[in-house]
C-alpha cells in the first residue's frame, strides 16, 4: 500500500513542477532532472508492485499442498483393539 501512495504522491508531484518556478535554463535544467528521478521511481515502483501481484496471482491459483479442511468435522474413527483386528 505505501508503494501505491508514493506513486500517487509522485503523480500529484508531477503534475505541479510546471507551476513551481524551478528553472529550466541548458546550464542546470532542475525540472528536467525532477522528471526524470520520478519517473525513474515511478518505473521501479510499478516494477516491484507487479513481482509482488505475480506472486498472490501464483499463490492463489497455484495447487501447492492439499490438505483436509475438515479433518475435525469427520466422524471418529473406532479404535482398532485385539479383537476387531482378528
Amino acid at each position: 500500500m505505501v508503494k501505491i501512495s508514493t506513486i500517487f504522491a509522485l503523480g500529484i508531484f508531477i503534475a505541479i513542477i510546471p507551476f513551481t518556478g524551478f528553472p529550466n535554463d541548458s546550464a542546470f535544467p532542475v525540472k528536467n532532472i525532477l522528471y526524470i528521478i520520478c519517473g525513474l521511481a515511478v518505473t521501479i515502483l510499478s516494477v516491484l508492485i507487479r513481482k509482488e501481484l505475480e506472486e498472490v496471482v501464483k499463490h492463489l491459483y497455484s495447487d501447492g499442498v492439499k490438505t483436509d479442511t475438515f479433518s475435525e468435522s469427520a466422524p471418529k474413527q473406532p479404535e482398532k483393539t485385539e479383537e476387531t483386528k482378528q
